[in-house]
């Protein structure tokens, strides 16, 4: 009797009850406490034992990434006046003391394609004439084959194919001495590790106006946007590959504000909205009106809204990086003078300093060359291809 009572009483204790009508494990209870940690912490366990180390295992790996999707950090590239060398760190929102510096990326010249669920695709070289994924999390990092027509004068970006769970990268070549009727564009699925061509039949969509952040495209609600020439957004399904086109705002199309002249594009996405940047230079040249459209109905274009109207002296291009809880917006801005070129951070009350401090504490003589958001990620990029 009373062994039963103990066996009983055992098997109680080694289960907990967590939500209403939802009975987990022990092993259950463990892994939801641990897909809360930060990836450092659990990299750790990696180097206690075989058995410790879950960060491989599938669902494990979706817990995580569910658990920390508004873990919001900062990616950084420092490029070294001195030499043609980039380097990283990365720093969290809610402690942006806390900067890590990574040594994990050869110290050559790169250049930042597009993210995905914490994985990045990085040119690498002063060609880009090699494209690797990159976790700056995890630190692992894999070269991706190159398509038919070549990586120089390409653009990339990476998405994700619920449909089939797969990663997909697309690059469109661009080549400036070509016609507008000779861009190419491919897609690789990582499960197959092998490019296909994507048919053209509007090569005018297909040709990118670039930025001067050297930002082609993005991913968001399943599909690859871009900016052709013109008053629209191209988007391009990830599953079918059917090709959309999103009209601009009718504001920015009807007719150019009074005294304002040279206009300049660029992609973003804002909690998870289709955002667009754009630069208007005075007449004078000095003045620059800078305005922030959000679509907040993916797809609606009466949706548009315009978040913020915002005057800069000697701006060329500022691009939206994240908005904080209070609706402030933090921008990565490029401005021209007579020292030349320059990037730096502010929101739209000005200003932020505090992060270069840190960040120029590990890299003297250098500048930050581009700013970008993430979430951690356990994904091993050489599981995926």
């Amino acid at each position: 009797m009373f062994p039963d009572a103990n066996n009983r009483r055992r098997r109680i204790r080694n289960q907990f009850i967590l939500a209403k009508g939802s009975i987990f494990s022990q092993q259950d209870l463990m892994w939801e406490i641990l897909s809360r940690l930060p990836v450092r912490s659990l990299l750790r366990f990696k180097c206690v034992a075989k058995s410790w180390d879950i960060t491989s295992d599938p669902y494990f790996q979706m817990k995580h990434q569910r658990h920390h999707a508004n873990s919001t950090r900062f990616l950084v590239v420092h490029c070294n006046l001195n030499r043609d060398d980039n380097f990283y760190s990365t720093s969290s929102l809610s402690s942006p003391d806390d900067v890590q510096k990574l040594d994990d990326l050869p110290p050559k010249s790169h250049i930042l394609f597009g993210s995905c669920h914490g994985l990045f695709l990085i040119g690498v070289g002063s060609s880009n004439n090699q494209v690797l994924l990159w976790n700056p999390s995890t630190r692992e990092s894999i070269l991706l084959p190159p398509p038919e027509f070549g990586i120089l004068n390409s653009y990339f970006a990476l998405g994700y194919d619920q449909t089939t769970n797969d990663y997909v990268v697309l690059t469109i070549h661009d080549d400036m001495k070509l016609t507008p009727v000779d861009p190419h564009c491919g897609i690789l699925a990582l499960k197959s590790a092998s490019w296909r061509k994507v048919c053209i039949k509007t090569p005018n969509l297909f040709c990118l106006c670039r930025d001067s952040f050297g930002t082609c495209m993005i991913f968001i609600h399943g599909a690859f946007h871009w900016l052709p020439c013109g008053f629209l957004v191209v988007s391009l399904s990830i599953s079918n590959q059917t090709l959309t086109e999103i009209p601009f705002p009718d504001q920015m199309c009807n007719r150019q504000p009074p005294n304002l002249g040279i206009k300049q594009c660029s992609l973003s996405v804002l909690e998870g909205m289709l955002c667009i940047s754009s630069s208007w230079r005075r007449i004078d040249g000095v003045d620059t009106t800078f305005m922030l459209w959000a679509m907040k109905d993916y797809g609606v274009k009466e949706s548009w809204i315009q978040l913020f109207k915002i005057n800069f002296t000697g701006l060329d291009l500022a691009k939206s990086i994240y908005r904080f809880p209070d609706g402030d917006v933090l921008f990565d801005v490029y401005t021209s003078g007579e020292g030349g070129f320059c990037r730096s951070l502010r929101t739209s009350k000005g200003p932020i300093q505090l992060w270069f401090d840190w960040f120029h504490s590990f890299y003297e003589y250098s500048t930050i060359f581009d700013v970008t958001t993430f979430t951690e990620s356990l994904i091993s990029p050489k599981s995926l291809l």
